[in-house]
């Protein structure tokens, strides 16, 4: 299995960032109330749609099997744990963005659906099929579609913004090469390469950090086993 997730892990996870986020989730009471229904978990009073979870473990699914792989229960339940955890973390970074000021024009929404094969017929874009779509997939209407797109956005702007203020330092980068080779031999012809993993490896912590303290300020329902039980 870990040998799997390995080697399938730029397809299954569409982040760097990979927290565990679980252990710190609570779920309030044992039933659902009539606000949660309909959510798969909720963060800061924001509900996450149980349909557009479904959707991405389905679409995730599929892509694991058209890459050759069997997809047995143990899969699937990493899927969905892997989807959920994505969707979370979405959330908490697109708040954070927008509290810090972050914003994503409607036009980079538009230009985004426009392309989308799925929206397409013929090569260009059909406001019919984008319709159909959402409809029979997400169960969205055209404004809730794009207000997700535009949260989803916001919280890659958001970690763009995180990842273009890491810097490595001479010394860090080579003190890293170091560590791993033992002597600069090569460090010269290989310090580029060495120097972007080591910017990778800061975000990914720097990242982490923030997550943390974003799940601790803000209170975060986790709904997915009672969804799961069909309560």
């Amino acid at each position: 299995m870990i040998s799997f997730f390995t080697r399938y892990k730029r397809l299954i996870f569409a982040i760097v960032v990979v927290i565990f986020i679980g252990s710190i989730f609570f779920v309030s009471g044992n039933v659902f109330t009539s606000s949660s229904m309909d959510a798969v978990a909720e963060v800061g009073g924001s509900k996450i749609p149980y349909q557009r979870f479904l959707t991405q473990v389905n679409r995730m699914l599929s892509n694991v099997k058209d890459s050759g792989a069997e997809i047995n229960e143990a899969v699937s339940r990493n899927v969905k744990q892997e989807v959920f955890r994505e969707m979370i973390i979405e959330e908490l970074l697109s708040r954070q963005g927008a509290k810090m000021g972050m914003r994503v024009p409607d036009f980079e929404v538009a230009v985004e659906v426009q392309n989308t094969p799925q929206f397409q017929e013929n090569g260009a874009f059909s406001p019919r099929a984008y319709y159909q779509t959402i409809f029979n997939e997400f169960q969205l209407s055209p404004s809730d579609y794009e207000a997700w797109r535009k949260k989803a956005r916001l919280a890659a702007k958001f970690k763009q913004f995180i990842y273009t203020s890491v810097k490595v330092t001479p010394e860090e980068a080579k003190a890293y090469y170091l560590a791993r080779n033992k002597e600069l031999k090569n460090f010269e012809k290989e310090r580029a390469g060495y120097a972007e993993e080591l910017a990778r490896d800061k975000f990914a912590n720097i990242t982490n950090y923030l997550l943390r303290q974003l799940i601790t300020q803000q209170e975060v329902k986790d709904y997915l086993k009672l969804r799961e039980q069909g309560r």
